[in-house]
């Protein structure tokens, strides 16, 4: 039985840099990668979960 073509999607590689040393120029990054920690978190999960399962029946 296939995985789930979302299940199979890589997180991206390309993470946007710190451009300066003001509290904004760290603050606006760090919400992108909550943004992208929280999607590739619950995908990779997801897929463990699966795994999980099938690798038990």
């Amino acid at each position: 039985m296939p995985f789930q073509e979302n299940l199979k999607t890589k997180c991206p590689e390309n993470l946007p840099r710190i451009n300066g040393n003001t509290g904004r120029d760290l603050a606006e990054p760090l919400l992108i990668y909550q943004d992208i920690y929280t999607e590739c978190a619950a995908r990779h999960n997801a897929l463990v979960d699966e795994i999980n399962k099938r690798e038990g029946i």
